[in-house]
């Protein structure tokens, strides 16, 4: 059978994009890999753990709040087409969405799962499903609210685990809420676990392209937003550990081949660098390197071999770029839900918050630059000043997932709405600096409110937005001749 998981999907129809590693995935490009993978067969069974259906940002603006209640509206008919089996409860999700999203997880046609009940919910501790193959898989979950101490929770794990072997499941696989140390705990603790499925993820967790295990007890985690997906071939024959037979798949060769050209280049690039660390770090890169090379050697050579006897476990990272083919149901209800976006940003963010008095107010980067004329060459060339175009060419224009960080003030009294939009579009001078209107008025007396640090960043540089983002790294990238670095004197 084929174990596929999604993790912290969080209503996300397709990520953000704000970097490459988040230019993939989707759920119309998830529903067509499925649809191909259904095709050649018939045991998947397709699980979620973690945040189902609330993001981590807070949104107060009406607006905002509309186009999430849409988004989640929209995502729970898109669940349906991708015909999950079973998802988790995260008690996360409740507490942040409250009623709204308590309602959401009501319409879901997926089984939801948790070990303690949860008021007003329909919800099971556990669930059966028996493949076309003839493999029975007992699914359960835990959430860190099922009992907050680990003793307790692993406790509640291993009865339930113990039921479900009783009732006759082959496999047992826990949907676990809890974070990566958490749920490798729960797999050195809990006896009777094949598969952990990690929800809860830190944001900055990297996709897991290698078979994770802790002692006999797979483990998969999908990073978060569905950006990538988790894909585990089991054949549950015989007694003793799981033995990886990632080689066997059919296309391990050609995915090997793309790691290998990719920790290649990085290498090579590396060598050009010179610096103490990176000499250090170099031993590192290589055996990296050599291992991928002997596994592809292994792979290549796969097709002659027999599988060996016993139980084995395949195991494929699925992270689908935004040139995969998309499925045309789902395409058209992702299609539709950007339309109404539209109609949802211009009837509730079209007018910009007026000025309070007696406070700063947004002025616009002309404004700044008509005086500070040293940091206008900077401005232009610099990538901020490309954020409104990165949105038009998505098409994301009206987008509230998007808009406030692609502008400057949105949403706040004199910033950027989208009636004033081409005055504000792009991150400008005072993004980073706080609101100048005061500053204009009297330069020598009103300085800026904000200085340029890393708070300024955070709101958008966030590790949902930017998971790679580290401030000293980037903030030297800004400080330049004529901004953050005084001209060199002349004699």
């Amino acid at each position: 059978m084929t174990l596929v998981a999604v993790t912290d999907w969080q209503a996300t129809l397709k990520p953000c994009g704000c970097t490459l590693d988040l230019q993939r995935g989707g759920v119309e490009r998830l529903a067509h890999w499925l649809e191909l993978q259904r095709k050649q067969d018939d045991s998947l069974v397709v699980v979620h753990a973690g945040s189902l259906l609330q993001e981590d940002e807070p949104h107060t603006s009406p607006a905002k709040l509309a186009q999430v209640e849409l988004r989640r509206e929209v995502f729970g008919q898109a669940l349906k087409q991708l015909q999950l089996s079973a998802v988790a409860l995260s008690r996360w999700d409740l507490a942040q969405g409250g009623a709204t999203v308590a309602a959401a997880y009501q319409k879901l046609e997926a089984v939801v799962l948790t070990l303690s009940p949860a008021p007003g919910l329909q919800t099971r501790k556990s669930l059966l499903v028996k493949t076309a193959s003839g493999v029975t898989v007992g699914l359960l979950a835990v959430d860190p609210a099922d009992a907050p101490e680990d003793l307790a929770r692993h406790q509640l794990v291993g009865a339930e685990v113990q039921v479900l072997r009783q009732q006759g499941a082959q496999l047992v696989v826990a949907l676990a809420n809890t974070g990566l140390r958490a749920g490798r705990k729960l797999a050195r603790q809990v006896k009777g676990l094949d598969v952990v499925v990690i929800g809860q993820l830190d944001p900055k967790t990297e996709p897991s392209l290698d078979l994770d295990r802790e002692g006999d007890v797979l483990l998969l985690h999908a990073t978060r937003h569905g950006a990538w997906a988790a894909a585990l071939t089991l054949a549950p024959e015989g007694d003793g550990s799981w033995q990886e037979a990632s080689q066997f798949l059919p296309d391990q060769a050609e995915a090997l081949r793309g790691r290998i050209a990719v920790a290649s280049k990085h290498l090579l690039d590396l060598k050009g660098r010179a610096s103490l660390s990176i000499e250090r770090a170099l031993p590192m890169y290589q055996a990296q390197l050599d291992d991928l090379a002997a596994r592809l050697k292994a792979a290549e050579g796969a097709a002659n071999q027999e599988l060996p006897a016993g139980r084995l476990g395949a195991y494929r990272s699925v992270g689908l770029d935004w040139s995969a083919p998309t499925q045309p149901q789902l395409a058209a209800l992702v299609a539709a839900y950007d339309a109404e976006v539209v109609k949802v940003a211009e009837k509730l963010a079209s007018t910009p918050l007026p000025p309070k008095a007696g406070q700063a107010s947004y002025v616009g980067q002309a404004e700044c630059l008509g005086c500070h004329e040293g940091a206008a060459a900077f401005a232009k060339q610099n990538p901020h000043a490309k954020a409104w175009k990165t949105l038009a060419d998505g098409a994301r224009t009206r987008d509230l997932d998007c808009v406030p960080c692609h502008t400057t003030g949105w949403g706040k009294p004199g910033g950027a709405a989208f009636a004033n939009v081409a005055k504000f579009k792009d991150v400008q001078c005072e993004a980073c600096h706080g609101p100048g209107s005061q500053h204009v008025e009297d330069p020598e007396q009103a300085g800026l409110l904000t200085p340029a640090n890393a708070n300024a960043c955070a709101p958008c540089h966030s590790p949902e937005h930017s998971p790679r983002f580290a401030f000293d790294l980037y903030v030297r990238q800004l400080k330049v001749l004529g901004h953050g670095r005084p001209p060199v004197a002349k004699p």
